[in-house]
């Protein structure tokens, strides 16, 4: 069956939008803190231009719900739902750590995956994913939550972790923006934090293929963001 799906990403400073045509993908990706909202639209827009495809011609529209920067996350939503409902689509939502684990996957084949964004205040997003095969979609092992840097560590080296079997892999900015992360040496543990940074929305096609295949979706209407906090950081948001 063709399918026809687009997908963009806002929640962090990378602003990505991409496009699946059966197996084909294509995408624009920009680094735009604090512009998000200026940007996603045309660039929607311009991308669907280039494909030859029209919004109402799609099957879907996939939204990353977070966690991540809360306007940004806000937007990405707002953009999706508003575009759902004037061509009549339904949304697929995917996470902001399960999109990072599928970049490694793509990137560097890595079946298990240790996802962590930078919360700020202190804190990271963080949850852990594992493939069965090459064909299946992700396997979260425990739930996304909000964690400090410290208690990363000693989940890895003294309790949780050392329950999980093979070679894990490190993505996202929680591991980078903490000194005591980014040296931290764990057998079974590869390093590919400085390649996967942010999530992309080429990465979100797959996972959305795979809900929207389980006919897993839902009306514009019901899109809720996953902030995993309640209080915003002190920090302005960068988007």
């Amino acid at each position: 069956m063709a399918t026809r799906i687009l997908a963009f990403d806002t929640t962090t400073e990378l602003c990505s939008v991409a496009i699946m045509i059966d197996h084909s993908i294509y995408d624009h990706k920009i680094v735009a803190p604090r512009s998000h909202s200026e940007n996603i639209l045309p660039m929607v827009n311009q991308l669907l231009i280039e494909v030859g495809v029209t919004l109402q011609s799609l099957d879907c529209i996939v939204f990353n719900r977070g966690p991540g920067s809360f306007s940004g996350i806000r937007i990405g939503i707002s953009v999706a739902q508003g575009l759902a409902l004037g061509a009549d689509l339904p949304l697929v939502e995917v996470s902001a750590l399960e999109v990072l684990a599928q970049g490694a996957w793509r990137i560097f084949s890595a079946k298990q995956v240790i996802s962590t964004i930078d919360a700020r205040m202190g804190e990271l997003y963080w949850a852990c994913y594992y493939r069965i095969s090459d064909d299946s979609c992700w396997i979260r092992s425990d739930n996304e939550s909000i964690i400090r840097p410290e208690i990363i560590i000693k989940k890895l080296i003294y309790s949780s972790f050392q329950k999980l079997q093979g070679n894990w892999a490190l993505v996202g900015t929680g591991w980078n923006n903490y000194p005591m992360l980014k040296s931290i040496r764990v057998p079974g543990v590869i390093s590919l934090k400085k390649s996967i940074m942010s999530p992309e929305a080429q990465d979100m096609l797959p996972l959305g293929i795979c809900s929207w295949k389980n006919k897993i979706f839902i009306h514009p209407n019901q899109a809720k963001p996953v902030y995993l906090r309640n209080v915003v950081a002190v920090k302005p948001d960068d988007i």
